[in-house]
């Protein structure tokens, strides 16, 4: 069962500028977080109960990854908190939802799962167990 929105993923081509910008808005960076194995920084800019996530790729696409790179423009990707990402995954994919391959896994927020967005209305859906 969904619980909230937990933040909204946007792609951006320059991270420190994207920070600076965004805390011009009033969104600090509460943390910038890089996972060299996957080639992304991540910064978190918490707002309320939820958060925007400025994404930032450090290498190239490649292997199962290119379907959640290849989510460019304004938003990249929905994340929704859920209690049991297992059970939730069943969930998504009792009602057609496709699971990314490699997926799920473990995220900045804690296990995170990716569903392909022809399977979602066009919409990269992101769900997260913290």
């Amino acid at each position: 069962m969904l619980k909230r929105i937990d933040h909204i993923g946007i792609v951006v081509k320059e991270l420190e500028g994207a920070i600076e910008r965004f805390q011009t808005f009033g969104l600090p960076a509460s943390e910038v977080t890089e996972l060299k194995a996957i080639g992304v920084k991540i910064a978190l800019l918490p707002l309320g109960g939820s958060s925007i996530e400025l994404i930032y790729f450090t290498e190239p696409q490649k292997g199962p990854q290119s379907v959640v790179r290849s989510q460019q423009g304004a938003i990249n990707h929905i994340c929704f908190e859920v209690d049991h990402l297992e059970a939730s995954i069943r969930d998504f994919e009792s009602k057609g939802a496709r699971l990314v391959e490699g997926y799920p896994k473990q995220g900045v927020h804690g296990r995170v799962a990716f569903f392909d967005p022809q399977t979602t209305e066009d919409v990269l859906i992101e769900l997260c167990e913290h």
